[in-house]
């Protein structure tokens, strides 16, 4: 039972302002936003009296109601998994309370689905040739449960995977041509690991493929080069080995230079 003493809310009146509705209480000269929906679901019209705790019910469903709208914004700009809609949430000072029940809604309606984020996730990774453990590691930190995770990369063959990462080096190959050998397996590795793809696919990878020679004029450039900026020879053919070249290969090169 309420108290006669507990303090009312009267509606003065209320202001059409687009899609929106001003709504103006007791002698408050600023205005609090509703949307028409709001308006209706909470019988709010000119004249009408809350009790004070009512009002402030109506108030905080609100706020959820604007962190709603915040949230289909936020989804509608690209997909989002469960756990980026709630630090999206907390970002903009949520409650528990409004994150659970927003969480709760945007499930019913479909617009959070981890399980159907992953799977799309995974298929377009694939197609851009990225590899199971860099995509793991994202999806893990986006917080999809790892058996969900497992359960659609289980769904691409090793095949496939070997087809990619092949693709993939040959591709990286094309630009280190001249590069001594060591330095091409060197480039082709570190591609491929940073894009995900385990120790063994690698490997098999680096034996299937067919390198360019050593190109001796870039040697002799990069010899040259050096020797501008060096004089210290046993500098120069630090620097050089650095790059990946052989030191029988360096040595025939200032050999042929200094003759």
């Amino acid at each position: 039972m309420v108290e006669k003493s507990e303090k009312l809310v009267w509606i003065k009146k209320v202001v059409a302002k687009g899609k929106k509705y001003l709504v103006y209480i007791n002698d408050e000269e600023e205005a609090i936003t509703f949307t028409e929906d709001q308006l209706v679901n909470n019988r709010i019209i000119k004249g009408i009296s809350f009790y004070e705790k009512d009002w402030k019910k109506i108030i905080k469903s609100l706020d959820e109601g604007l962190l709603l709208d915040k949230a289909l914004k936020y989804i509608d700009y690209k997909p989002r998994t469960e756990k980026e809609v709630i630090d999206y949430l907390e970002e903009h000072n949520a409650t528990p309370t409004n994150i659970k029940n927003i969480i709760k809604k945007l499930k019913e309606i479909n617009f959070i689905d981890d399980d159907r984020y992953a799977r799309i996730f995974i298929e377009e990774e694939i197609r851009h040739e990225k590899g199971p453990n860099a995509i793991k590691h994202v999806l893990l930190t986006k917080g999809i449960d790892e058996d969900i995770i497992i359960k659609y990369l289980s769904e691409y063959s090793d095949e496939l995977l070997f087809d990619n990462a092949l693709d993939m080096g040959r591709k990286t190959l094309k630009t280190v041509v001249g590069l001594p050998v060591s330095k091409q397996k060197e480039s082709v590795y570190t591609r491929l690991y940073r894009m995900g793809y385990d120790y063994s696919i690698i490997n098999q990878v680096l034996s299937m493929l067919e390198y360019s020679s050593l190109d001796f004029k870039k040697l002799e450039k990069d010899y040259l080069k050096l020797k501008e900026k060096e004089i210290d020879s046993n500098k120069i053919i630090q620097k050089l080995l650095a790059k990946g070249y052989n030191y029988s290969d360096i040595k025939k090169v200032i050999s042929d230079l200094e003759s």
